[in-house]
């Protein structure tokens, strides 16, 4: 067990624990969103010229073309492991289940007599759906963006992505996104190819939605595309992970449900909150242990999380309410709720802010990444306030219905002609004049 404990208690460390988390809203500032814009520009500018430039800048890859060709595609396909592709399969067919569950439907309802409003669902004509890659592959994030995207009923998918230093995109990732439904595949620096998405280059066709996850750069260009008129979902981030769990819980799954996001690199933030001391310091010292057992890179990103300056954490509260109130400020991108059956109703009705809430404890994290069927494309850094996770019902739109039958025109007209004449808009009131004289 380490000299320097990382559990704080509340409300006595508040400030402390505060402190810790001091950065987490922080996705990305105002510095690295000129940035974003001037790559956006240059883009807009220069096109796929651009795109091999930054690429070459900022990934050290030399791209000869942008475009994945269809023969290497279908390579990746003929080259998965059969294993590997039956685990494949298998998520597409659960993420495909419950993105169709999910969308929206067309509607109408006569509301007043004469009066029908309703709503027509379509999808979205084309998506980009941009897939991480510098930590490594994430073929369940391709697998879930594509496959909500097709059961949106998008005629178009677009997936772009980091290059390998073969100027290629990872082969399994490719592989399980053609198999979910993708169109074409764009290689090159994330924050260009965004750019792309947003504006069309020779290579990256213009879409209409942009989607996916990144680092605060990839957070920012989300947000620039947006002021070109196209759809995204904001705040999505690098991984972050909150366990409440009671002292009915078992330490050691505790420990490796806290690893289990932490491991995505140094940036991810994983924390527990509990109500019980004893639990909080039978888990911490479970964790340095699973830490010690695992070798290379995500040992390394680890203990980078758990140490002094890391977004690891253990937090002691001195209720259910007060753990409530701790989650709902964190507003966390995955949470998962452990406790005694009589508090998890209770407990979860208190939650209001988190991207994603995992029930019980055989539900970890790595279920609902990659098998459930649920999105992992969730907001982080305080985002959940606001924003929910990436679903087939961000790739559709509304457009509202509207009809009347004269009579029903005749009954709301006193309200046209009053607040039309207080405006000084006689044409608005002028056009129903006529139909109701």
């Amino acid at each position: 067990m380490r000299s320097q404990t990382i559990t704080y208690r509340l409300p006595e460390q508040q400030e402390a624990l505060i402190q810790r988390f001091q950065k987490h809203k922080t996705l990305f500032n105002r510095e690295l969103m000129n940035d974003i814009l001037a790559i956006f520009n240059e883009v807009g500018l220069n096109g796929d010229e651009a795109v091999k430039r930054f690429t070459q800048q900022f990934d050290q890859v030399s791209l000869d073309t942008i475009v994945l060709a269809d023969a290497f595609v279908q390579e990746c396909i003929d080259s998965l492991a059969p294993d590997l592709r039956a685990a494949i399969d298998r998520a597409i067919h659960n993420v495909r289940e419950v993105n169709l569950a999910k969308i929206p439907q067309s509607w109408t309802q006569e509301i007043r007599p004469g009066t029908i409003i309703g709503e027509h669902v379509h999808p979205l004509d084309a998506v980009g759906l941009w897939i991480p890659a510098r930590k490594g592959p994430l073929v369940s994030t391709a697998i879930m963006l594509v496959a909500a995207a097709k059961a949106a009923g998008v005629k178009k998918i677009v997936v772009g992505m980091p290059p390998l230093q073969d100027s290629y995109g990872d082969p399994g990732t490719i592989a399980a996104a053609k198999l979910a439904g993708a169109d074409l595949f764009v290689v090159g620096n994330g924050v260009s190819v965004i750019a792309g998405f947003a504006q069309g280059t020779a290579s990256i066709p213009e879409v209409d939605g942009i989607f996916g996850p990144g680092p605060g750069g990839i957070a920012a260009s989300m947000g620039v595309a947006m002021t070109f008129g196209k759809k995204s979902v904001l705040g999505i981030g690098p991984t972050e992970c909150v366990v409440f769990a009671d002292e009915t819980a078992d330490p050691w799954r505790t420990a490796h449900d806290l690893i289990n996001e932490a491991e995505h690199g140094p940036d991810s933030t994983s924390v527990l909150v509990t109500t019980s001391a004893r639990f909080a310091e039978r888990v911490e010292a479970a964790l340095w242990q699973c830490i010690d057992e695992i070798d290379g890179v995500r040992r390394q990103y680890l203990q980078s999380v758990f140490d002094s300056a890391g977004k690891g954490a253990i937090v002691v509260t001195a209720s259910l309410e007060q753990a409530a109130e701790f989650i709902n400020w964190f507003a966390p991108e995955h949470l998962m709720v452990v406790c005694s059956e009589q508090n998890e109703a209770r407990f979860v009705e208190l939650i209001h802010n988190a991207g994603e809430i995992l029930i019980g404890p055989d539900t970890p994290f790595s279920a609902a990444n990659y098998g459930i069927g649920i999105t992992a494309v969730l907001p982080t850094n305080h985002f959940a306030r606001t924003f929910s996770g990436v679903t087939a019902k961000d790739m559709v739109k509304f457009s509202t219905i509207g009809k009347l039958s004269n009579q029903a025109l005749r009954e709301i007209y006193p309200i046209i002609k009053e607040l039309g004449e207080y405006e000084s808009l006689p044409a608005h009131v002028r056009a129903a004049q006529i139909r109701v004289e």
